[in-house]
């Protein structure tokens, strides 16, 4: 008896070994990124920004796109500015654009692919960003039903006149003075402190979950089970297949963009192809916690047009890179389990170095944060 339960416990202790170690490796990226989106989410005024989105063309689509990349990669951040900048006048197309840049295109999020998947999928994911919004420009452009969506923003209107609206994960604290000004005393980076502990309050559960659900995978389900799920990526219809379920996958993983990562990660290791894995870290506005903060603001009907749109972009922009980074040979070779296992082990190396640095700021700022 006591043998079998040991074989019992060994695989889900493996998967929390193997999550810690991801955890590791990730916890300096995600730590500077949050950082440096609370530097900004301080010093960028939200409402000059909602002011700028008001039209329908390409040039109010990039302003968006650009707004989006310098704020926050947390999944509900960006939901609850998108709908605060559609509420006060921003385009369908601009507020789209915005949470797919602020959600694909920002620090934090591009440094942790780039550690724990390295630099050929950060590139696709950067470049996939800029294909995410042309795709979903041209989609929205042509079937927005706009009478529906204008019914949303009155409604929203209505409902929250005062207040962002049905969330609030913006940043906790409004910026005073210009950008000098607030760096250059210490309750303007008391304010940033603030807004550092907000940002990690409110991602903290989708990272656990995510580091949780890869080791799991890494661990505790077969190779064979992939490779059901996934085709062999040859020729449109496998690479298809893998994008639309890679799609579906992060959908139905219920985490957010900065816990797709690590799930990702697992995926790449248990065989599924780089297209795959790319639509799976796309999918994070889709998701089925997600759909639900869609449905609140614009209804039902909104809420399946935006998915419909949304998976649409996400499964054509996953298909292209899949072709493009084949065809310049940039697809990197796939990490082993037993690759793995090395890559996340604890050693006195230049992670350590960097990670213990990490925890010092966070210390250092969580003194600063009482005085905002």
């Amino acid at each position: 008896m006591r043998g079998l339960t040991e074989t019992m416990w060994d695989p889900i202790l493996q998967s929390l070994l193997m999550a810690l170690g991801l955890l590791y490796r990730a916890l300096w990226p995600i730590l500077l990124g949050v950082f440096l989106t609370a530097l900004i989410e301080t010093l960028v005024d939200q409402d000059w920004m909602a002011a700028q989105l008001g039209g329908r063309g390409l040039r109010s689509v990039g302003k968006a796109s650009v707004a989006g990349a310098v704020s926050s990669a947390c999944t509900y951040g960006a939901l609850s500015i998108t709908q605060t900048l559609f509420k006060k006048g921003a385009s369908a197309e601009a507020s789209f654009a915005f949470a797919f840049a602020s959600t694909n295109l920002v620090f934090e999020l591009g440094i942790l692919i780039y550690v724990l998947l390295g630099w050929q999928f950060l590139l696709a994911e950067l470049l996939g960003g800029f294909v995410l919004i042309v795709f979903m420009y041209v989609l929205v452009t042509f079937t927005l039903p706009r009478r529906l969506f204008e019914e949303s923003r009155q409604r929203l209107r209505d409902s929250h006149p005062d207040d962002p609206g049905p969330v609030t994960f913006t940043r906790t604290v409004s910026s005073h003075g210009n950008w000098r000004e607030q760096l250059g005393t210490r309750k303007g980076w008391g304010r940033i402190a603030r807004n550092y502990f907000h940002t990690l309050g409110v991602i903290y559960k989708s990272v656990l979950i995510g580091f949780l659900l890869a080791g799991f995978i890494v661990e505790m389900v077969l190779v064979t089970v992939w490779r059901a799920l996934f085709v062999p990526a040859q020729g449109l219809a496998g690479i298809a297949e893998n994008a639309a379920v890679g799609v579906m996958a992060g959908v139905l993983s219920f985490i957010g963009s900065i816990g797709n990562v690590p799930f990702a990660a697992a995926l790449w290791v248990s065989g599924v192809s780089f297209g795959g894995v790319i639509a799976c870290i796309y999918a994070d506005l889709i998701t089925l916690p997600v759909m639900a903060l869609w449905r609140r603001f614009f209804g039902w009907r909104g809420a399946i047009y935006i998915f419909a749109i949304f998976y649409a972009t996400m499964f054509l922009s996953a298909v292209l890179m899949e072709y493009v980074f084949n065809a310049i040979h940039w697809v990197p070779a796939r990490l082993t389990e037993g690759n793995f296992d090395s890559f996340v082990q604890v050693r006195l190396d230049a992670t350590l170095i960097v990670t213990l640095m990490a925890i010092c700021g966070t210390l250092l700022l969580s003194r600063l944060k009482t005085s905002a």
